[in-house]
């Protein structure tokens, strides 16, 4: 009976030890340094979306891992994607995403043939812009539009990816002008970059990635394809529906997306995380408001609802307006 006793003990003994390791392992994730992906050049509003978030989790230790950003520009976000794709390890990478990534992964195939990616997180909507350079020909989209109109195609609008595109394209479509719109580049800082130097007239932008341009009075935003008036220091930009074209309306999201195949447990790891990163100050203000953006946190599986709605939304209308 003692040594029944003594086994039994054992057993249990053994039992709380593989049970404690197995919860130590299972606790461990992420056990090593963590690259966040983004597809565009350093500047962009991608990569202020990146650095911001990696920045928020290390100053309040969310994780104890190090984040390293990984700036793979380039084919539409198509290097980016391909990149990601060939990693095994896929519970340590992040990338983030917007609308435009959305549309591109099916204009350039993209997407891995090990499925879709696994949405984590939407964190915010952003407007979009017409812009023109303060000291040029075109303070307003009335002296667009008498130009354009009088010679079609005659101005050149730059582009960094396909949603620009598509919001041309709806602009061409509801206002009856026909434009240049060959100008692409590999981010939206080469376009501001390239708009300042007069090699193009116009540009498709978000605010985050001219609001600092505006500010100082080298960028000029005509026209706005935001549903409803904008705050400072867009305040006084037009939207295209005050302009008389209730239908160029358009907006895109900011998220977070990991590789085909990550497993539920990154998954919903991160969506906490990224939670919590919406929740702070240096979110609200130091990026939504700073940057003119309409905070919208989802979660895992609210996004992955929205990602799909959007989705489908964004190939239909491309279908319609030519992009595919």
């Amino acid at each position: 009976m003692k040594k029944l006793f003594v086994v039994l003990v054992c057993v249990l003994a053994l039992s709380g030890v593989l049970w404690a390791q197995g919860n130590a392992e299972a606790a461990k994730y992420p056990d090593r340094g963590i690259e966040f992906v983004i597809p565009g050049s350093a500047g962009g509003g991608s990569d202020i979306l990146g650095r911001t978030i990696a920045d928020i989790i290390q100053k309040y230790k969310l994780v104890d891992q190090t984040i390293t950003i990984v700036n793979k520009g380039g084919g539409a976000s198509a290097v980016s994607h391909g990149y990601v794709n060939a990693k095994t390890d896929v519970d340590y990478y992040l990338l983030t995403c917007n609308s435009a990534n959305q549309l591109s992964m099916h204009v350039n195939k993209s997407m891995s043939p090990k499925g879709p990616f696994t949405p984590i997180a939407n964190m915010a909507l952003d407007d979009i812009l017409l812009v023109s350079r303060t000291d040029g020909k075109f303070p307003d989209w009335a002296s667009v539009e008498k130009a354009i109109k009088a010679n079609p195609s005659s101005l050149t609008v730059g582009l960094a990816d396909d949603l620009d595109a598509m919001a041309l394209a709806l602009l061409e479509e509801k206002t009856g002008t026909k434009f240049n719109y060959s100008a692409y580049f590999a981010s939206s800082g080469e376009v501001a970059t390239a708009l300042l130097g007069g090699h193009m007239d116009l540009a498709i932008l978000n605010p985050v990635e001219c609001v600092g341009l505006v500010e100082g009075g080298r960028l000029t935003a005509i026209g706005s394809f935001a549903p409803k008036a904008m705050s400072a220091p867009f305040e006084k930009t037009p939207t295209f529906t005050a302009l008389g074209h209730p239908d160029v309306v358009m907006q895109m999201s900011r998220s977070v997306i990991g590789p085909a195949g990550m497993s539920r447990e990154a998954q919903l790891f991160w969506s906490d995380i990224l939670q919590k990163v919406s929740e702070t100050e240096e979110w609200k203000v130091g990026y939504i408001q700073k940057n003119v953006l309409e905070g919208q946190y989802l979660n895992a599986d609210d996004f992955t609802k929205f990602y799909g709605e959007s989705e489908k939304m964004l190939l239909d209308f491309a279908k319609k307006l030519g992009i595919l």
